[in-house]
């Protein structure tokens, strides 16, 4: 498989995960921060939700820096420490590549068909690390959603306190994983810029089935009210 072809499995699998597609309760498994071992563990667990599957070392790196997880479908995931980003010493791409490498792809690309990437946490690492946690998935995301994305709601994030538990990708997840590039700026309406992501969601060129998603004045509100929460 060609790394271009290998990172959209990766979107693909994502997305698959949060839409409830991969798994017959329909429910979003998709983890992207474990604040400690006890989770870490418990995603090996067969009869935990979205458990099962295998945790690995990456060859040369520390397994307390980055471990590799298989998943119940076998469909690998890059996990990483996170750190403040005034710390970071620009590591997670040296681990990405030491992941795609492992896995037998072609060597990454900044640039896939056109969109220039960045690897990115897909749980703010900034606000991951002020907490504590232990591992958060990463994978390379469009540079340019990525930073629409961190310059609004993941900067509240990582000012804020936030409860011990595992998160899961949301709406605003998604986003950057299919390169919306609509901005979350307070000047813009929540109601609109959920709108926007809908049509985007359903023209990103990844299988997002009909009838999948809540009608969308259901599915718009809910993002809409994500969107709000970050800017009380």
């Amino acid at each position: 498989m060609d790394y271009a072809t290998f990172l959209r499995s990766q979107w693909q699998d994502l997305v698959d995960s949060w839409l409830g597609l991969d798994n017959r309760l329909g429910t979003s498994f998709a983890w992207i921060a474990l604040p400690d071992i006890d989770w870490v563990q418990k995603l090996a667990e067969p009869g935990f939700s979205g458990g099962g599957g295998r945790w690995a070392p990456l060859p040369g790196i520390a397994p307390t820096d980055a471990l590799m997880r298989h998943d119940s479908r076998s469909r690998p995931q890059l996990w990483v420490k996170p750190e403040d980003k005034a710390d970071g010493d620009g590591r997670y791409a040296a681990y990405w590549a030491a992941f795609v490498r492992q896995l037998g792809h072609g060597a990454p690309a900044s640039e896939v068909n056109g969109q220039k990437l960045a690897v990115d946490h897909l749980f703010p690492e900034t606000a991951a690390a002020r907490r504590g946690w232990l591992l958060v998935r990463t994978m390379p995301v469009d540079r340019r959603s990525n930073s629409l994305l961190g310059s609004t709601t993941e900067k509240v994030d990582a000012n804020r306190g936030g409860v011990h538990r595992p998160r899961k990708a949301t709406a605003l997840t998604i986003s950057k994983v299919t390169g919306f590039q609509g901005s979350f700026a307070r000047r813009h309406d929540p109601k609109a810029i959920a709108a926007a992501l809908l049509a985007h969601l359903r023209s990103c060129g990844l299988h997002v089935p009909d009838g999948v998603l809540l009608p969308d004045d259901q599915e718009g509100g809910m993002i809409a009210g994500l969107i709000d929460f970050y800017r009380r």
